[in-house]
């Protein structure tokens, strides 16, 4: 093999290397943005739980199975969001810094918000050893602690959302995402009082939510890591270049 193929070879092996935290992160926030959609449906089919310890005990015997996988769905997307808040601050970081390290802050501070609530609230469907949720009062709790910490992490993600969209505006992820990010975040912010703005008012703010994901991660997958020097701005604006250089004519550059 030639020195120049063994450059080329090795150039590439770096780019793949560089561009796979960025096709991962795209990928969960994709694989996160179904997951919530996907647990919302799974809500629907549980529906609302009742006021009481007694009736939310018949509940739970009624919609047990619905519940269970809305919990095992919550805590997956939970994990997903680490590699793809990890690849989203790495992405945007050189736009603007200190947005970007509040909205990814704040995103990963709903993690252990999420995890918690979520292990607390599959007492009521899961045993440990034998032991579950089998009183009154204590259904109450469950129900209290998983319901109230959701609406902080709706509150949280609304304020990050609007944040990082703030910067998507001047980063490789566009205008249009940036505004559907500020029209994900009002919603947010309106989905962490469900029992408020009814259902369809939900249901509106949980496709806005998702798809803002999907949007994200579709660009943040196809995002081309900085190598050797160049940063991911630099990247995309290369190929920008690229695509509208004119066309060679008999030897010469196109244009003036």
């Amino acid at each position: 093999m030639s020195a120049a193929g063994v450059v080329t070879v090795a150039f590439t092996s770096r780019a793949g290397e560089a561009n796979r935290p960025y096709k991962v992160g795209g990928l969960s926030f994709i694989a996160v943005g179904f997951l919530f959609v996907s647990k919302y449906v799974l809500d629907l089919v549980a529906g609302t739980p009742p006021s009481s310890g007694a009736e939310i005990l018949a509940w739970r015997t009624a919609k047990e199975l619905p519940l269970a996988i809305a919990n095992e769905v919550l805590f997956v997307a939970a994990m997903l969001l680490v590699p793809a808040v990890l690849a989203l601050y790495g992405c945007l970081a050189q736009v603007d810094r200190t947005k970007v390290a509040a909205g990814c802050g704040l995103i990963a501070t709903t993690i252990p918000i999420i995890l918690i609530v979520d292990i607390v609230q599959g007492r009521l469907v899961y045993p440990v050893y034998g032991l579950q949720v089998d009183t009154p009062v204590v259904a109450e709790l469950v129900v209290a602690v998983y319901y109230g910490g959701l609406h902080a992490v709706g509150l949280v993600f609304a304020v990050a959302t609007v944040l990082l969209s703030l910067v998507m505006r001047r980063g490789v992820f566009g205008r249009n995402i940036g505004y559907l990010g500020f029209a994900a975040g009002a919603f947010d912010f309106l989905g962490a009082y469900p029992e408020t703005i009814g259902p369809m008012s939900v249901l509106v703010s949980q496709v806005l939510f998702a798809t803002w994901f999907v949007a994200v991660g579709s660009k943040l997958f196809a995002v081309r890591a900085p190598v050797a020097g160049h940063s991911v701005l630099d990247s995309e604006a290369e190929r920008s270049t690229v695509r509208r250089r004119p066309r060679r004519i008999d030897g010469q550059e196109g244009g003036a």
